[in-house]
């Protein structure tokens, strides 16, 4: 019987990231973006950081409920990330999970007297992809594209609706929806060949 093969790398991080970008005017750019980081394991512990961009409300922030985490993974990921929030301070936020998966999965977050809603109809079969992401990173995830999404400010829907991107194309090939959830996510650094 074959068994399963060890990865010797170090693990990083592992959690889920969940995305929900918008677009009102028929470009690549969104208009609105949700990145989640829901953190199982890193360095910095476990815990919550949403990257918020929304221009028409004036909204650039990044909020979670551990610091530490925040910074973690604002120096890791969201520097790394498509949309740039370089000089946003990490805000305390209150995050809760609603639904699951396969039923209605959506996010409510509360910071600084506002409150944003992200909802996603999961329609799409996962990709389940492994391997290597650059020469420094390996990657095990499963990812539920859909392109029905939507997320709502301080009660209000936000016009636009996800967008193909292209960013897929040198990984798993294809251009993907810009609203996704990655679950069972792993970055592993490799270990040096000898």
């Amino acid at each position: 019987m074959p068994k399963p093969t060890l990865n010797t790398g170090t693990l990083v991080w592992c959690g889920e990231h969940w995305i929900n970008a918008l677009n009102e005017d028929g470009g690549d750019q969104p208009t609105a973006w949700f990145s989640l980081f829901h953190t199982r394991y890193s360095e910095a512990g476990e815990g919550n950081t949403l990257q918020l961009v929304i221009p028409s409300a004036g909204i650039r922030t990044v909020c979670s409920d551990n610091p530490n985490l925040g910074r973690w993974v604002a120096d890791r990921f969201l520097s790394q990330s498509s949309v740039k929030t370089p000089d946003a301070t990490i805000e305390s936020g209150i995050f809760q999970r609603h639904g699951s998966i396969n039923d209605a999965p959506s996010w409510t977050i509360e910071w600084a007297g506002h409150r944003i809603d992200a909802r996603w109809a999961v329609t799409e079969a996962p990709v389940i992809s492994y391997g290597p992401f650059g020469s420094d990173a390996e990657y095990f995830t499963v990812l539920f594209f859909t392109m029905e999404s939507t997320l709502e400010l301080d009660g209000q829907a936000l016009s636009g609706q996800p967008y193909p991107r292209d960013i897929w194309e040198k990984t798993i090939g294809g251009k993907r929806s810009s609203s996704l959830i990655a679950v069972n996510e792993s970055l592993i650094h490799p270990r040096p060949e000898t």
